[in-house]
């Protein structure tokens, strides 16, 4: 009997991620949810492209308690990614309560 848990992974959508983007979120899929590239909201690029990121239940910005991170550049979004922590929030208990690790 196999007891291992299925490893969870990292949901992508819009446009095919930069290598490094795309390895620390495959390599923190406990972490991260689904990753979007391509139009975002309010960045400050004139295309408005921008990488959205949902934190799995669990996780958020170290400063503002934020579960989706939204950044215009790669660099950007790793440095917030590398500043998530654990969240402990009423909507993370609920969804964690659920079960799957997803929303």
């Amino acid at each position: 009997m196999n007891n291992d848990k299925k490893r969870p992974s990292v949901r992508y959508s819009g446009d095919t991620p930069p290598a490094t983007l795309r390895a620390w979120c495959d390599a923190h899929a406990d972490r991260v949810f689904e990753l979007h590239a391509g139009g975002g909201y309010c960045t400050e690029r004139p295309d408005g492209f921008a990488y959205d990121v949902l934190l799995r239940p669990g996780w958020c910005m170290s400063d503002d308690c934020c579960h989706t991170l939204i950044e215009p550049t790669v660099a950007d979004m790793l440095r917030q990614l590398r500043a998530i922590v654990p969240c402990d929030c009423e909507d993370c208990m609920t969804a964690l309560a659920k079960g799957g690790g997803s929303w």
